[in-house]
C-alpha cells in the first residue's frame, strides 16, 4: 500500500471515530435520563480514545499496543433493528443503539482489514475491529440483562 492510500485510510477511520464521538455527545445532551446521559458520554470518550490511537498512528507516534479478545461475540446485535434516538428513550433502546453502532464499526474495520494488503495497516484495522467487537460484546451483555430480565 502506498503512503497516500495508507494516510487516506487512516484519515477516513479518524473521521468515522469523530463522527461516532459527536453522535454519542449529541445523544447524551438530548436524553433526559441522568444515567443514560452518563452512558452515552462514556461512549463518546471511548470513540475519542480510538481517534487518538488512529491519530498517533497517522503521525507515526508510538501506538500503545493492547491485547484484544477477538473471539467474544454473542451476535445479539445482529438480531435487533437500529433503535430510534429520542429524548425519552429507555435503557434497552439506548444500549441497543450503542450495540448496533459498535457492530457497524466492527464490520467497517473488518472490511478495511480484509481489503488491505499492507500487513501493518491490516493489523491496525484488525485490532480496531477487535476493540469494537469488545465494546459490542460489553453492550450485548448489558442488553441481555436489560431486555431479558426474566432469564436472571
Amino acid at each position: 500500500m502506498d503512503v497516500d492510500a495508507y494516510r487516506t485510510a487512516i484519515s477516513d477511520a479518524i473521521q468515522s471515530e469523530i463522527d461516532a464521538k459527536n453522535f454519542y455527545d449529541q445523544v447524551s445532551q438530548r436524553i433526559k435520563d441522568d444515567y443514560l446521559r452518563g452512558v452515552f458520554a462514556g461512549f463518546a470518550k471511548e470513540e475519542a480514545r480510538h481517534e487518538q490511537i488512529l491519530t498517533d498512528l497517522l503521525n507515526q507516534k508510538k501506538v500503545d499496543a493492547a491485547n484484544f479478545d477477538c473471539e467474544k461475540d454473542f451476535h445479539v446485535s445482529e438480531t435487533i433493528k437500529m433503535p430510534e434516538v429520542t429524548e425519552n428513550m429507555d435503557l434497552k433502546s439506548a444500549i441497543g443503539l450503542a450495540m448496533k453502532n459498535e457492530e457497524i464499526a466492527m464490520k467497517k474495520y473488518t472490511g478495511l482489514a480484509d481489503n488491505c494488503t499492507d500487513p501493518v495497516l491490516k493489523s491496525v484495522f484488525m485490532d480496531l475491529a477487535a476493540m469494537e467487537r469488545g465494546h459490542k460484546h460489553m453492550m450485548e451483555e448489558k442488553f441481555v440483562d436489560v431486555a431479558y430480565p426474566e432469564v436472571w
